[in-house]
């Protein structure tokens, strides 16, 4: 299996920080949703081509970056995602 696309790590992100409304490390959650998308360990050690990051960790980040611009999670400092009220409520509707 390869690494889903960031587009594909949105949803498990989002649902795992809906589950931490006070907010989570931002390690905590790439591994939350690696384990959602059923990641295999294989597929978790693929790095970037340029070999400074995990795949998966990069997919997570940019998934995060996307949930950020949509008001739906913040990242209130470094390496720590939280929810926005915004996104407890998107994710109670949906």
């Amino acid at each position: 299996m390869s690494v889903p696309t960031y587009d594909q790590f949105i949803e498990p992100l989002l649902r795992f920080l809906v589950e931490h409304p006070e907010g989570v490390a931002a390690r905590l959650a790439h591994e939350q949703a690696a384990n959602a998308l059923n990641l295999t360990a294989s597929d978790c050690e693929q790095l970037l081509p340029s070999g400074s990051q995990p795949m998966y960790k990069n997919r997570a980040g940019w998934a995060h970056d996307r949930l950020k611009r949509a008001g739906l999670s913040s990242s209130p400092r470094r390496g720590f995602w939280k929810p926005t009220a915004e996104g407890l409520a998107f994710a109670k509707e949906h």
